[in-house]
């Protein structure tokens, strides 16, 4: 990979094949998103509040946008406007903040990475660089830097059913079910 900059769309194959799935998992589906890339359609989670005050914080965000980029906040900016104007990655929904789907988003995908589906497990990998000499299973960089996945969610196959497609508007989902019912909707992905 050395001579190209690493973009997570372009390289989430490579990572994934290289270092999430073991030998004999057989791959249902993946997407990668950016940070936050997800939506929550669980009744109270999160409060009316946080979501009112998340779309007040990301409208000054964007309109102070070219601050941020003076000060040096460009390569976060992009990744951001990167994920825009597609479907989310994920949809969560369920009943309550006490629901499995809602403990899922708490526990962490707030940085950009990978949502895989598989047939033993669901998860989130965040991706991360690092140096080589720390990282040798790691997707090589230009320079001395590689990529790694950093495994933040794990839940096996015994905590959910697959249940196939469903429709979002115009988007096809693939639905998973928490034995609580609640449970998530995964957008595969797919290059354009």
């Amino acid at each position: 990979m050395t001579g190209r900059e690493y973009d997570l769309r372009e390289d989430v194959r490579s990572l994934m094949t290289g270092q999430w799935l073991k030998p004999g998992e057989t791959l249902r589906a993946f997407t990668p998103t950016g940070r936050g890339n997800y939506r929550s359609d669980i009744r109270g989670y999160p409060s009316a509040a946080w979501k009112a005050a998340t779309a007040l914080g990301w409208a000054v965000a964007k309109l102070a946008s070219p601050l941020g980029i003076i000060a040096g906040g460009a390569p976060y900016w992009n990744e951001l406007r990167r994920f825009e104007g597609g479907p989310a990655g994920l949809i969560a929904f369920g009943d309550g903040k006490q629901c499995q789907a809602a403990r899922l988003l708490g526990t962490g995908p707030h940085r950009s990475g990978i949502w895989i589906l598989a047939n033993v497990r669901f998860g989130f990998a965040a991706d991360r660089v690092t140096s080589v000499e720390k990282a040798p299973e790691g997707l090589r960089r230009s320079g001395d830097l590689s990529i790694v996945l950093d495994k933040v969610i794990e839940v096996p196959s015994t905590q959910f059913a697959f249940e196939d497609r469903v429709s979002h508007g115009s988007d096809v989902y693939l639905r998973i079910r928490f034995h609580d019912g609640s449970g998530v909707d995964l957008h595969p992905f797919a290059r354009h």
